[in-house]
């Protein structure tokens, strides 16, 4: 099974009552002008597929998740798509829910029923192609939050969830934390992959205060204590004319925890497609193995198919240039980009060798 396994899951619910009945967004009492750009951006990019179904001038959460549902049963490329939860922000100190700081709250309740209820129309769906695909559940619990073992219980007896799902800036989890180890081995002995992002981290205003808090070396403690893990964008930067790429130290590190011949650490290639890692792409494919790497699209972050340019960027040929630019939808945009690159199609099923499926 060809799949996705980095999609986010976004809406613009406002009332934090009722995150078990919509996506909770809210930052506008903890924005920063990066981050303001870029949800205008994104926002933008949106209307441009045509999610805005009703034309009422927003995006509604039942109108993202449409747009994903026929991305899915259209796509020529992807078998399944892995929707992610995203936890709040609860305090390290007192595990009390930081409510200003929450600017994103996916709760596990709520997106594990979309999630079948989006499956329940694959499987009714006329066409027996599009009753193959499958969307599945990426739970998001963080370990500060005082009731963490009732939440994972739940996840665990009542869903099946694939993956857990951090950014540790913007929950502000310290992964190196000694108090976390009864939550690393809960994971590890349930066999729930930890999804966690590394690298700068600029779509959160606290993923920009606290960046420090995604080194890829603090995954060391999660994996001391058996956990598999899922580094995201190969540790590279967004911008990495203003962050120093570290991809021969994130190769060192990978290959010391897969030393013993078991990929206990993984990366995924979310995001590779910004315009801004063009330039990143050839030494990734120089440095880090296919059976390394699960494929990710990171939507709705940007699919930028038209800096791929030929001649210009790692691989790309004039015809692969022209396929991409007629690709309209962006999962198969994203693969078409990274198989032009020269990205092995084995990153594409490799998720079933480390999702608790």
């Amino acid at each position: 099974m060809r799949i996705d396994m980095h999609v986010h899951s976004v809406g613009n619910g406002r009332d934090l009552t009722k995150i078990d009945e919509d996506i909770y967004f809210n930052a506008d009492d903890n924005h920063q002008w990066f981050t303001r750009l870029l949800y205008n951006m994104l926002e933008g990019d949106l209307e441009h597929l045509g999610a805005d179904f009703n034309r009422d001038g927003r995006i509604s959460t039942p109108e993202y998740f449409e747009l994903i549902y026929t991305m899915l049963a259209q796509s020529e490329e992807i078998d399944g798509v892995v929707l992610l939860a995203l936890d709040a922000v609860y305090s390290p100190q007192t595990g009390k829910l930081d409510e200003q700081k929450t600017d994103i709250w996916v709760s596990n309740r709520f997106l594990h029923r979309t999630v079948n209820a989006l499956n329940e129309r694959l499987h009714n769906e006329s066409d027996p192609a599009k009753r193959k695909k499958r969307f599945f559940f990426g739970a998001s619990i963080s370990p500060n939050r005082k009731d963490w073992e009732r939440e994972l219980e739940y996840v665990v007896a009542q869903t099946n969830a694939v993956l857990i799902k951090l950014i540790p800036s913007v929950q502000h989890i310290y992964l190196t934390d000694d108090s976390h180890k009864a939550f690393y081995c809960a994971l590890a002995s349930y066999h729930l992959p930890l999804l966690c992002h590394v690298g700068p981290e600029y779509a959160f205003t606290e993923g920009i205060h606290k960046k420090q808090l995604d080194n890829f070396r603090y995954l060391e403690k999660p994996l001391e204590y058996g956990v598999t893990a899922i580094a995201s964008h190969c540790a590279t930067p967004v911008f990495p004319f203003i962050e120093k790429p570290q991809m021969k130290e994130f190769y060192a590190f990978m290959k010391a925890a897969n030393g013993n011949g078991t990929v206990r650490l993984w990366s995924d290639t979310s995001a590779l497609s910004l315009s801004t890692r063009v330039f990143l792409i050839a030494a990734m494919l120089e440095t880090f193995p296919a059976h390394w790497l699960v494929h990710g699209s990171d939507f709705p972050i940007p699919i930028d198919g038209w800096a791929h340019l030929p001649w210009v960027t790692h691989d790309m040929t004039p015809q692969e240039y022209i396929r991409i630019w007629k690709t309209k939808n962006p999962l198969d945009k994203d693969v078409r980009i990274k198989q032009a690159h020269g990205f092995s199609d084995t990153i594409l099923e490799n998720a079933e060798k480390v999702l608790r499926l």
